[in-house]
């Protein structure tokens, strides 16, 4: 009997020892799925122990590991190719547009039929609007990874993107009157960056009235506040629904039907670079309130 106990003991004493190990190996593996799965690593599970069962799971585990990866490498090849196609196809279309455009304001010039080639224009206008939200969109994507960091002087920055506007400004008979404080810096992706204040911009030669301003300082928190206002040419908006996807300042006060992405677009850009928007629409004046911080702090947190 002492023998038998003896046995059924050490064999108690080896299996407890194999669930220890086995518990250990568990958790291991969950450990480094976790770290895996945190710090999208081309890392693999590991087992200690020499437990077939263990190494089945781990060696399963990691064949799946390794096809998503392969997977992942040809998605974000397939996403670049796209992504460089539109970029392509978006500066082939706007060669012969700026060509077309160019073209119909010298009939326009010479003939004495404004109304349609008014209309000529407009369209021109819009498809040229549609290829720079297009080129917006495919920005957001490859930005998507990671951002191009640099200090930017945002004072400098908004008074060229100011500078090259000032014909268009003109031609709408739009004055811009300037509060921008000399300057002010920050941590940022510049091409985002100056993509917003064109927007922006965009968003003056759409709607503004006769006056439109820009503000610019440092607050007291060290964060940047970058205003755009402008008098509009009809009553109030509905500032919510304009921050829909596909939702126009035209849309907002009637039913006709747009695709406006301008508002949309500003709010992913400066979503990306750790800022917020605010929009306020009273007694015919319009305005977008900018707060940006260091995007390198922003993604630190």
């Amino acid at each position: 009997m002492k023998v038998v106990a003896l046995v059924l003991g050490l064999v108690a004493l080896a299996l407890a020892i194999k669930l220890i190990l086995l518990i250990v190996d568990l958790k291991r593996i969950s450990s480094d799925l976790d770290f895996i799965n945190h710090a999208d690593s081309n890392a693999l599970v590991t087992t200690g122990a020499n437990i077939g069962l263990i190494r089945t799971l781990a060696n399963r585990i990691n064949a799946i590991l390794n096809k998503n990866k392969r997977l992942q490498i040809t998605q974000a090849e397939q996403n670049k190719q796209v992504r460089q196609m539109l970029t392509n196809l978006t500066h082939d279309i706007k060669t012969p547009l700026i060509v077309a455009r160019g073209y119909a304001q010298l009939l326009k010039e010479e003939s004495d039929d404004q109304e349609q080639l008014d209309k000529i224009l407009n369209n021109l206008q819009s498809v040229d609007h549609y290829l720079h939200y297009l080129m917006d969109f495919n920005l957001i994507q490859e930005k998507s990874v990671s951002l191009d960091l640099s200090r930017v002087n945002l004072s400098a920055l908004v008074q060229q993107e100011l500078f090259n506007a000032f014909d268009s400004l003109t031609a709408q008979s739009v004055t811009v009157e300037l509060r921008i404080q000399a300057g002010v810096e920050i941590t940022t992706d510049q091409t985002m960056m100056s993509r917003v204040i064109q927007n922006l911009i965009g968003n003056w030669l759409k709607y503004a009235e006769e006056s439109a301003w820009v503000d610019l300082h440092q607050g007291e928190d060290g964060r940047v506040h970058l205003d755009f206002g402008n008098k509009t040419r009809d009553g109030a908006v509905d500032v919510d629904r304009l921050m829909e996807r596909f939702q126009t300042e035209d849309q907002s006060r009637t039913k006709i039907r747009s695709t406006g992405l301008g508002l949309s677009i500003v709010d992913s850009l400066v979503d990306s670079l750790g800022g917020s928007i605010r929009l306020e629409s009273a007694n015919g004046i319009f305005s977008i309130h900018l707060l940006l911080s260091d995007a390198s702090q922003s993604n630190e947190l």
